[in-house]
């Protein structure tokens, strides 16, 4: 089951969630609900995550979290591997964590991990001194040769390596041991802004070292708990009850976790919340339908955390599916879709309902440095126009436009249980009959949701990407040429943004930067590939005495400091 796919390290884009989704300044700490009502999206604070002193917090406890499904694959850089549901509801617990972020995306070292680092004015020379208490699971420390060997598998000089993206690791000329194992000497060959992002994380070379070991060495956890490290360390994966648990690591040298164990339970999102309402999770993340944000509140000790996000809906356009195959089509079709009203359709009776959620850029959210709208304009009688200018006439009895004796129809891939899906579906039929474009529902099962994505079998799509810290890092992940790799899921080659691709990589002047990385998505707005619908707030529900957890866009807090108060 790949349902949520492509959050990689930090700096990777973007995170493919599916329909249903669980991810990831003010500082908020508070408890309640937070009462949308009244304001605007921009108003939402970065965080709300009840920030306590460790001190002040009870030693011991479980804490319960839910995940989309059991993974496949526990190599967090490889392509099977990279889920949202490891690297960012796991990660934290389990895996080394480099960077502690603040709500604004910037970020600070973990000296768990990495006690210091210094890069070059020319961002050609990176030292990281890493903490020599760190080590792996099994008590090997934690060296240059980890990173050495993260780089030579994902750097692009071996396709044998099934990874994610090799973006960041392609700049890279060199990983050497410094003054001793523990000083990693990274040299470019070309600077590259986001450089933190490959560096968020680490692999242990015992992993990665062979293109075997690498593809498909990681797919018990039990078997790999030794390629882990953190405050917490996997004790039982229980195939039949779905669940993994973790237990407070004997060997961690930073401060004492605070909880003893911390459990991932692989349900369908349509049951998180009544677990949490039952008292059997404690944590319902990215709350998107009015009918869990209701449920989760019948639980007596439940509070509503919201935070801004970077997760967005959109339609994705095969452009090699039918009709799509035509960009004059697609940009006819993107006119007659009306994103506002199904933003208010999907968003009601949320506490974001009566905020302006509009998206109109594939990179910046409206409360991020460098967001310019690009949307197209909504306009119905120009799209029939348009069609119409494609040798298509309507049939009036039908009230379709045809072509050949054919009718004009787009098959739409749903989930019918999901209600994003099935309500976006809806909506899209609704519209689509209104220019003459007659839609049918091809439905699937959220098992093959994703694999149908990947595989092409698909026409038009929708689901949500997961932003990161990193908003101008790996342009080509999502729109670049389809590699077989990367998640161009359109599957539409677009040279002219391979070359913006290569210039944002290596553009150091950050407003120069902003300022390609919104040429090239006027580029994507032209080619019709990513429709953006609109951007989510995190809603999340949690239990009230539950501490340094919760919505959160980017901030975050060490796991060790997660607990419950007194």
């Amino acid at each position: 089951m790949r349902t949520m796919k492509h959050i990689g390290r930090a700096g990777l884009a973007l995170a493919a969630v599916a329909a249903l989704a669980l991810s990831g300044c003010s500082g908020s700490g508070s408890s309640g609900s937070t009462d949308g009502a009244s304001a605007s999206a921009k108003e939402l604070p970065g965080s709300d995550l009840n920030k306590v002193d460790r001190d002040e917090l009870q030693d011991g406890g479980t804490l319960r979290l839910a995940i989309t499904a059991m993974p496949t694959s526990y190599n967090p850089m490889s392509s099977d591997g990279n889920t949202v549901d490891l690297n960012s509801t796991m990660a934290q617990f389990m895996m080394p964590m480099n960077w502690l972020y603040a709500e604004d995306g910037s970020f600070t070292p973990n000296t768990d991990y990495i006690e210091d680092y210094t890069m070059s004015d020319d961002g050609l020379n990176l030292t990281i001194n890493l903490n020599p208490k760190a080590v792996w699971n099994d008590g090997t420390p934690i060296t240059y040769k980890d990173y050495k060997a993260d780089w030579q598998a994902c750097n692009g000089s071996n396709a044998d390596f099934q990874c994610d993206a090799t973006d960041g690791w392609t700049q890279i000329s060199s990983i050497e041991k410094g003054d001793s194992d523990y000083q990693v000497v990274v040299k470019y060959s070309q600077a590259y802004p986001d450089w933190s992002a490959n560096f968020s994380t680490v692999t242990p070379a015992a992993g990665v070292s062979d293109a075997t070991t690498f593809n498909e060495g990681w797919t018990d956890l039990m078997k790999v708990k030794d390629w882990f490290t953190g405050p917490f360390v996997p004790t039982e994966v229980d195939a039949s009850a779905n669940l993994i648990t973790l237990k407070a690591n004997p060997e961690w040298w930073g401060n004492t976790p605070k909880l003893d164990t911390v459990t991932f339970k692989a349900l369908d999102t349509s049951a998180t919340a009544q677990a949490f309402a039952n008292n059997e999770l404690d944590v319902v993340s990215m709350i998107i339908d009015a009918d869990t944000y209701q449920l989760v509140q019948k639980r007596s000790d439940a509070v509503i955390r919201m935070s801004t996000s970077v997760q967005w809906r959109h339609f994705t356009f095969n452009a090699n599916a039918g009709v799509l195959k035509d960009k004059a089509m697609r940009q006819a079709i993107e006119k007659g879709i009306n994103t506002e009203d199904i933003a208010a359709s999907d968003l009601a009776g949320l506490p974001t309902a009566d905020m302006d959620m509009k998206l109109g850029n594939h990179f910046f959210m409206p409360n991020q440095e460098g967001y310019e709208d690009h949307s197209t304009k909504y306009d119905p009688e120009g799209a029939k126009k348009d069609i119409e200018a494609l040798g298509y006439t309507m049939n009036k009895d039908s009230g379709y436009y045809e072509k050949d004796g054919k009718t004009l129809e787009i098959k739409y891939l749903r989930l019918p249980d999901t209600p994003t899906s099935a309500n976006e579906g809806a909506m899209l039929q609704t519209q689509m009959k209104e220019i003459g474009v007659k839609i049918t529902f091809d439905d699937t099962t959220s098992d093959e949701f994703f694999n149908r994505i990947i595989a092409g079998e698909y026409e038009l799509v929708s689901f949500s990407w997961q932003g990161t810290p990193y908003p101008m890092a790996n342009v080509g992940q999502i729109y670049g040429k389809p590699d077989g790799n990367n998640s161009n899921f359109t599957g539409l080659d677009v040279p002219e943004i391979d070359e913006y691709v290569s210039k944002i990589a290596s553009e150091t002047d950050n407003e120069e930067r902003i300022k390609l990385t919104n040429e090239v998505d006027k580029v994507i707005w032209d080619n019709v590939m990513v429709l953006p619908l609109y951007y989510r707030a995190n809603i999340t529900a949690v239990p009230a005495n539950l501490a340094n957890y919760g919505a959160s866009a980017f901030e975050t807090l060490p796991a060790e400091d997660i607990g419950y108060t007194k």
